[in-house]
């Protein structure tokens, strides 16, 4: 009777153990497509005690690879990063390209403008170029919204993937709970691999396993965010307009250092560090764009004969103290060499030491300034002026064009208001009191070409501002000595020179106002030929039928030198193609970070997927090995009944 019951608990615990075999297959076949899960496998041993024929023991066990599943974490996380950044400097690329198409409106406006040049006199042709100035304005506004709501998207993604992460922390809290009392249980391991690699896709993670029963800690960097007391809380702290927002971990506010490859999280912390950028130097262009033209605005007079004014409006230089200032010094800047302000557009820390004094530091590109002592400071054209005593140690943010994208206006109104005609025009002759001009000199003398320019030229005469924009009278006392007066007073010199050279020369270097944008600038014209004593050449004020001015104007695009980085349409072509460059460098990577995940996967994989062809294997085995069990207990039931039936 022994030998029967020996075999009935063989076959009793062999049924059980390919039921779970069974049950196991089953299992695999239907979480093949299971994030985190590892195919489970039946393992069978013999029972031991006294005596024999004690059946078998079963125990499942989940295959796992601990390198195969770093490697596919350390892989989605790069991918991960890879791809948030490409799609946010394609849309910073496209912001420039697909909203206002800022080179295209500059170019458009300054082809314009070389069109009024050749015919001043036309109220059409000056329509048109004011209407180019509101699209440029226009331009500037939309590719600074599009850049700004591409950091508004950096932002709203990084609060719901940091929501998410906290939500995968406190997850794996759990089953590390539930692993304290279910040892190695199969089913939480898959449920933690899952949430490891949903966690890998928001951040870098170190996992780090904690004794022999599946628990695990998991760091970023050196940081903790799950230890034996739990999940450590993710929280964003919001940036500033300069400032990119960061993350802090637990109460204690640990500031959680990230890199563009640190999964979504790190590339939407690299995205919006990547559209400040952009939006600064924008910003600086717009600026410089700004300046230059109304700098030229300035240097001629309008169609109605007045001074030109400004043609956009910019805000100025913004100056922040930094909070731990602690000396009683106010600072101010204007910027006063728009093309030497870097094209990347600081902003620049403006810091005291008492030792060495002041010092500027470019945040974008680490470009440093000594700059000493003093209360008027110059640097990246820029002048600073500083009054009150600074302290040890203050600071200053110094922001050369703080919104000026955004805020990018049209300041004229009237297409008169288009400065395109020099603020004299030659004429020879004597100015008569009703304006005309009558020429009644014996010799012949003509003014060439004008120009503008921050000195005079060598052995120019010069012209004191203080009679800019009054008629002036060139007299000649000889066929070469002249002498220069107003036409109001022709009888007090103001200036004198003569011609000389083989071909006789003299150059007039008519200073403008010493205030405003022209102050330290020179209009200056050359005259030549052959006059007679008591000839006689005027300057009148300019006006609708000349385009001297606007010919200077239209030149700005193209002038060596307009900004720090080259002519003023290089840096933007530059800006425009750096970022599509800098885009499509970012997808590259993200499809090669892609296939290091697919790669990964496969590894991984081969030790922990399933294959449906050995499944299909198993379960055959398993229900073969079931009904030789079924058999055995039927024969041994039989041969029960026999001994009974004999025995009776």
């Amino acid at each position: 009777m022994s030998g029967l019951n020996a075999a009935m608990n063989i076959a009793l615990t062999g049924i059980e153990a390919f039921e779970q075999g069974i049950g196991t297959v089953s299992q695999n076949v239907s979480n093949q497509t299971t994030p985190g899960y590892a195919v489970e496998s039946l393992t069978l041993s013999t029972l031991f005690n006294q005596s024999s024929g004690s059946g078998v023991a079963s125990q499942v066990t989940r295959a796992a690879d601990g390198f195969a599943a770093a490697q596919l974490r350390t892989a989605t996380s790069a991918s991960q990063a890879a791809s948030v950044t490409a799609s946010s400097l394609t849309a910073l690329a496209g912001a420039l390209a697909n909203n206002g198409d800022v080179q295209t409106q500059i170019n458009q406006f300054f082809q314009d403008v070389s069109a009024l040049a050749g015919n001043p006199t036309s109220a059409a042709q000056r329509q048109t170029v004011l209407s180019d100035a509101q699209s440029v304005a226009g331009g500037f506004q939309s590719a600074a919204s599009a850049m700004t709501s591409s950091q508004a998207g950096a932002v709203t993604a990084l609060q719901s993937n940091v929501a998410a992460a906290n939500g995968l922390l406190t997850q794996l809290a759990v089953i590390n709970t539930g692993l304290g009392t279910s040892p190695n249980d199969p089913s939480l391991l898959d449920q933690q691999e899952a949430a490891l690699n949903s966690l890998s896709s928001l951040l870098s993670v170190n996992v780090i396993p904690q004794g022999s029963n599946g628990q695990v800690l998991v760091a970023t960097g050196g940081t903790m965010l799950l230890n034996q007391a739990g999940a450590q809380s993710l929280t964003v702290q919001p940036g500033t307009p300069s400032t990119a927002p960061a993350i802090t971990v637990g109460t204690a506010a640990v500031p959680l250092a990230t890199t563009a490859n640190d999964g979504a999280i790190g590339g939407n912390i690299a995205s919006w560090q990547a559209g400040a950028a952009a939006l600064q130097s924008l910003n600086a262009l717009a600026a410089i764009f700004a300046s230059a033209v109304n700098t030229s605005q300035a240097q001629g007079v309008t169609a109605s004969g007045g001074a030109g004014g400004a043609l956009f409006a910019v805000p100025p230089p913004s100056v922040t103290p930094a909070d731990g200032n602690s000396g009683g010094a106010t600072v101010t800047a204007a910027l006063t060499d728009a093309s030497s302000l870097p094209t990347d557009g600081g902003p620049f820390t403006l810091t005291y030491s008492s030792a060495k004094g002041w010092s500027a530091v470019d945040q974008a590109s680490q470009q440093s300034y000594a700059l000493g002592q003093g209360a008027s400071l110059s640097f990246a054209g820029l002048t600073v002026a500083i009054s009150g005593a600074p302290a040890d140690g203050d600071a200053f943010t110094v922001n050369p064009a703080p919104a000026a994208a955004q805020s990018f206006a049209l300041a004229a109104s009237s297409p008169d208001a288009v400065a395109a005609a020099d603020p004299y025009v030659a004429t020879a002759g004597a100015l008569r009191s009703d304006g005309s001009i009558v020429n009644g000199n014996g010799g012949t003398i003509t003014a060439g070409s004008s120009t503008v320019t921050n000195a005079p030229a060598s052995g120019a005469v010069v012209v004191p501002s203080s009679v800019f924009g009054q008629p002036l009278q060139i007299t000649f006392t000889s066929a070469t000595d002249f002498t220069v007066t107003t036409a109001a007073d022709p009888s007090t010199t103001i200036a004198s020179g003569a011609l000389s050279g083989s071909n006789p020369t003299a150059t007039l270097a008519l200073a403008y106002p010493d205030t405003g944008a022209t102050a330290g600038t020179y209009w200056q014209v050359p005259m030549s030929g052959t006059p007679a004593a008591g000839d006689v050449m005027t300057l009148t004020v300019g006006g609708s039928g000349d385009g001297s001015n606007a010919t200077r104007m239209q030149a700005l695009w193209t002038a060596a030198g307009a900004t720090s980085s080259g002519t003023m349409e290089q840096a933007f072509i530059g800006l425009g193609t750096g970022l599509g460059s800098a885009a499509e460098q970012a997808t590259t990577l993200s499809g090669t970070t892609s296939a290091q995940v697919t790669t990964a996967t496969t590894n991984l994989q081969t030790v922990g997927g399933v294959d449906i062809n050995q499944q299909a294997v198993l379960l055959s085995q398993y229900e073969q090995a079931y009904q030789a069990a079924a058999q055995v207990i039927s024969a041994t039931r039989m041969m029960f009944q026999s001994i009974l039936q004999a025995v009776q």
